[in-house]
């Protein structure tokens, strides 16, 4: 990401996805969907940037520490990972939307939404320290209600919606909400079987 004109790695504040990266480590399972879900989310898009207080600093690995949201329906990018099963609620280190985070994965995980809907049930983050006071639980938006913010995909040509990852994403694709796919008639893929409610 470009951050004030100087290329800048973002490590999302609350949300662990598989590991993808790493070359030390394999490629964990659901990673590339993970991967691909975020890269649908926000390229080419603008997003804006708010930092936690006590992560303004960046971490060891020198990455920046950020809640983002996309620009201009102001999604909270982050939280759409948890949500949609693409990744755990990082809860190790306490962060300001800590239980907004939990509540949405516990809800992803109880739908076996996206990794929570594998055979291998995943292993979630380990949870922070309960011996330090959690920060304010309240975001700077009201979290959208599902209906709102359920992100699905449509191609340039075809008729029906898809998941993130579905091979049929591979030469088009447009994020959309599963309320306007649906008003467009769009129809649910086969393949992928991404939500239909």
């Amino acid at each position: 990401m470009l951050l004030d004109g100087k290329d800048t790695t973002i490590r999302l504040i609350g949300v662990d996805t598989p590991e993808t990266v790493d070359p030390r480590k394999p490629v964990q399972e659901y990673g590339k969907e993970a991967s691909q879900f975020l890269k649908n989310l926000v390229q080419g898009e603008h997003v804006w940037l708010i930092f936690d207080r006590e992560k303004a600093d960046p971490d060891k690995y020198g990455w920046t520490l950020a809640y983002v949201h996309r620009a201009p329906d102001g999604l909270f990018v982050n939280l759409e990972l948890v949500r949609q099963g693409y990744g755990f609620a990082y809860t190790k280190y306490p962060f300001q939307h800590m239980e907004l985070f939990r509540y949405y994965e516990k809800a992803a995980r109880e739908a076996g939404r996206g990794l929570w809907g594998l055979p291998s049930a995943p292993t979630p983050a380990p949870a922070a320290d309960p011996a330090k006071p959690a920060p304010p639980k309240t975001p700077e938006k009201p979290a959208p209600t599902e209906e709102q913010s359920v992100t699905v995909y449509s191609t340039d040509t075809g008729s029906k919606y898809h998941a993130a990852g579905c091979r049929y994403l591979a030469k088009s694709s447009n994020a959309i909400s599963l309320k306007d796919a649906v008003a467009r008639g769009l129809g649910p893929c086969s393949v992928c079987k991404p939500p239909s409610k």
